[in-house]
């Protein structure tokens, strides 16, 4: 390979997880893509554990940069990104893992596109939890003409930041939002597809594998409902009325239901969803549904009214690449 050159630069941020962080590391390492780098971006780790388990991997296209301070996941990204050498760039998450054929895929779609076209490809993944069997996300593709926003905040509809393939110079553009420390993907997803200069490519097959955390707590996992309000009220310009009802619906009722905002946080929450946003009768019922019900009953609720559509929808979304502006 030539390490001045490679074809694709894989960023992966981390800090203080050298054991899952080797995972994701040779899962890079064993695409079918040989002519890559990775770069293992080490965020302000104190004893830098991290760098001694990579540097025993003994591996010419991996290189670290390890960063004496703590600047977060997104910033870490950016770091990364602005020191990438190729112009395409894939981010891996460093608790997650690709199937060998990711980057294949995901450059040969990119190859099929105008030059002049600026465009983001992601995949489906394996949701994996212990003591669960594996799913697919997103459960569905987007739907022709369906705006970003809304599909992100459809009912497990997602993609996660492990799936981003795109160019290093729309990253440098439309870099991660600096001390972030939540939401990161979905907001750098949002603004990086908020105009139609950008397009979105998805591959329908799962390429990336997402270990959801179990007990392990998150920073999200720990966020109130408030401070998730606070975000969608701030970047409601890059969401439509319909996606600021699914977010407050999808992203704000559960925690603030966990968090036990009670009639104050029901009032709030029902006036950002119907007033603010602009939602079908289907979510209005899931957003008392999930204040009213035992935890069992309101996911039925959800299966009910957020998983059954008609059929020309089905089959309108089998398509093996899906593009939308």
């Amino acid at each position: 390979m030539n390490s001045s050159n490679p074809a694709v630069s894989v960023v992966i941020p981390t800090r203080n997880r050298s054991s899952v962080l080797l995972r994701a590391v040779r899962s890079a390492l064993a695409q079918t893509v040989r002519e890559i780098e990775v770069i293992v971006v080490i965020d302000g780790e104190e004893q830098s554990d991290s760098a001694k388990a990579v540097a025993q991997l003994d591996e010419r296209r991996v290189r670290c940069i390890v960063l004496q301070e703590k600047v977060g996941g997104a910033e870490a990204r950016n770091i990364g990104i602005r020191s990438a050498r190729s112009e395409w760039i894939a981010l891996l998450d460093d608790d997650d893992e690709w199937l060998p054929s990711k980057l294949e895929m995901q450059m040969a779609a990119a190859r099929r596109q105008r030059n002049d076209q600026q465009f983001v490809v992601t995949c489906q993944h394996i949701h994996r939890t212990e003591g669960s069997a594996d799913v697919v996300r997103p459960r569905r593709l987007p739907r022709a003409g369906e705006l970003p926003s809304e599909f992100m905040f459809d009912y497990l509809c997602y993609f996660q930041t492990s799936t981003f393939f795109c160019s290093k110079e729309l990253m440098l553009k439309i870099p991660f939002t600096k001390d972030l420390p939540f939401f990161q993907d979905i907001d750098w997803f949002l603004r990086a597809l908020r105009g139609p200069d950008v397009q979105l490519m998805v591959i329908e097959r799962p390429l990336s594998i997402y270990y959801a955390p179990d007990k392990r707590q998150t920073i999200t996992s720990n966020l109130r409902w408030e401070a998730r309000v606070a975000w969608g009220r701030a970047n409601r310009h890059l969401m439509s009325p319909r996606a600021y009802s699914r977010f407050v619906v999808g992203s704000c009722v559960g925690p603030a239901v966990q968090d036990r905002a009670g009639l104050r946080g029901f009032v709030r929450l029902f006036y950002e969803c119907a007033v603010v946003g602009s939602p079908t009768a289907q979510l209005l019922v899931l957003l008392v549904g999930t204040y009213l019900l035992r935890p069992s009953l309101r996911q039925k609720l959800r299966d009910r009214f957020l998983l059954r559509r008609p059929d020309t929808e089905m089959s309108s979304e089998r398509n093996a690449d899906a593009t939308i502006a």
